[in-house]
């Protein structure tokens, strides 16, 4: 079953909008610790430069929107996508996650090294949902980048 963007995105306002008292969180201790390790997963094939398996976090149809660039769907894309990114290492620093129904938002920030030598930081927010196995692949990510204001 494939995850519309419209649906994922009206999930996320829902969520941000409404926030969710600790005694109806919907997400178990396992699911968030599941979710840092394929978080950390990614950062780790990154770094190794296996855009394979950095793509392989992601949903078989797993969308990016990278910021100013037409979006990316599914692991093709994602493995060429990441083949081409210009970072020797990138590493997430989650600042919230929640979800529910086997939907999760994870909201952090992200620091990396650009091959050119270079700093970037930024922001991202991941929608994750969670698979048959019990493990948890990211459906959508989306990110921006912080820079100096003009």
């Amino acid at each position: 079953m494939k995850t519309s963007p419209i649906f994922a995105m009206t999930l996320i306002v829902a969520l941000a909008c409404s926030p969710i008292p600790a005694s109806a969180r919907g997400l178990s201790e396992a699911d968030i610790q599941a979710i840092h390790k394929a978080r950390a997963a990614r950062s780790a094939a990154i770094a190794a430069g296996d855009a394979a398996a950095a793509a392989a976090v992601a949903t078989d149809d797993g969308i990016i929107l990278p910021p100013g660039l037409a979006l990316r769907q599914g692991q093709a894309a994602l493995r060429e996508w990441f083949a081409a990114l210009p970072v020797t290492s990138l590493i997430f620093t989650s600042l919230e996650i929640d979800g529910a129904n086997g939907m999760a938002y994870d909201r952090g920030t992200y620091e990396g090294a650009r091959k050119d030598g270079g700093a970037m930081r930024g922001n991202y927010l991941w929608i994750w949902k969670k698979q048959g196995d019990g493990s948890w692949r990211i459906a959508i990510a989306m990110w921006s980048l912080n820079a100096p204001a003009p």
